[in-house]
């Protein structure tokens, strides 16, 4: 695209397309029709969650389950069907 181009368009209702509404449909995603956490996806947004205290603690970027997430959300936008994922617990 161009710089001062339209932009991306829905088919079929011609409205322009923009990142935001993209970011707040995967949100809306998450809470209406998955089981992920709101803060995973709140964290794949790439927003602050918690308080300082809590982000000054945890600094780990859930990679693992973002992975999980990005992938469920990808199935559903291309249609497919969710996978069932089973948690199996550790062996000792």
């Amino acid at each position: 695209m161009k710089a001062g181009g339209k932009g991306f368009a829905d088919a079929r209702t011609g409205e322009q397309a923009v990142p935001h509404g993209v970011r707040s449909a995967f949100r809306t995603w998450v809470a209406e029709r998955s089981n992920f956490d709101g803060d995973l996806a709140e964290v794949a947004l790439f927003h602050k969650v918690g308080s300082k205290v809590s982000q000054a603690y945890n600094r780990d970027d859930q990679m693992e389950k973002r992975r999980r997430l990005m992938a469920a959300w990808s199935n559903f936008v291309q249609g497919k069907k969710p996978e069932k994922v089973v948690q199996l617990g550790a062996r000792g």
